[in-house]
């Protein structure tokens, strides 16, 4: 409470917090990047290419959940090994 320094809540793990700032992070931008796609699908004509699209769609879609299932459970669990009254955030 006292230090100026940032530090990560989740067990004092940096990684856990690096962990979360980066998926996150990544996650925008591949959101950005098929949202343009999106937009720009009526333009594609050539129904290779739509196909190919459509199942890198699919399968990032696949690995997003994944990470962020087992992103969730890495956090929850540093989260109840944080010491509680280091941070004022109960485990």
């Amino acid at each position: 409470m006292e230090s100026p320094q940032l530090h990560c809540i989740l067990n004092s793990n940096s990684v856990a917090c690096s962990f979360a700032v980066g998926a996150g992070f990544l996650a925008f931008l591949s959101c950005l990047a098929f949202l343009v796609l999106d937009t720009q699908e009526t333009r594609i004509a050539g129904t290779r290419f739509k196909t190919a699209f459509q199942l890198l769609d699919f399968i990032l879609a696949v690995l997003w959940a994944v990470v962020w299932f087992m992103g969730f459970c890495f956090l929850a669990n540093q989260w109840q090994h944080s010491p509680p009254k280091e941070f004022l955030l109960g485990s």
